[in-house]
């Protein structure tokens, strides 16, 4: 049972690379293993990655990360795209062991 209401269309999703329905399910399944492994990355970001990975030629992403290595960003970068480090803490330093 529909409950169509004329004159209101469904918001379609938005689909500018034109993914199959398969794509698309292969996308939605790497962004929740991306939330998985960085979930301080917002979605937005992470669907910005996943776009530019899938459309873009190896050897154009390989020129890409020796710029970023290499050159300085004229733009302010959020910390939570600079440092994707785990850092291990000791418990007698944590802050449940201090209370």
């Amino acid at each position: 049972m529909s409950l169509a209401v004329p004159g209101l269309e469904k918001k379609k999703h938005e689909n500018p690379y034109n993914y199959t329905e398969a794509q698309l399910a292969d996308k939605d399944l790497a962004l929740r293993k991306l939330k998985d492994y960085y979930p301080t990355v917002p979605t937005y970001y992470a669907e910005l990655v996943y776009d530019m990975c899938v459309n873009t030629e190896k050897e154009k992403l390989e020129e890409i990360m020796k710029k970023i290595d290499s050159e300085p960003s004229k733009y302010v970068i959020p910390e939570v795209l600079v440092s994707n480090k785990m850092e291990c803490i000791d418990a007698k330093d944590s802050l449940e062991y201090k209370q």
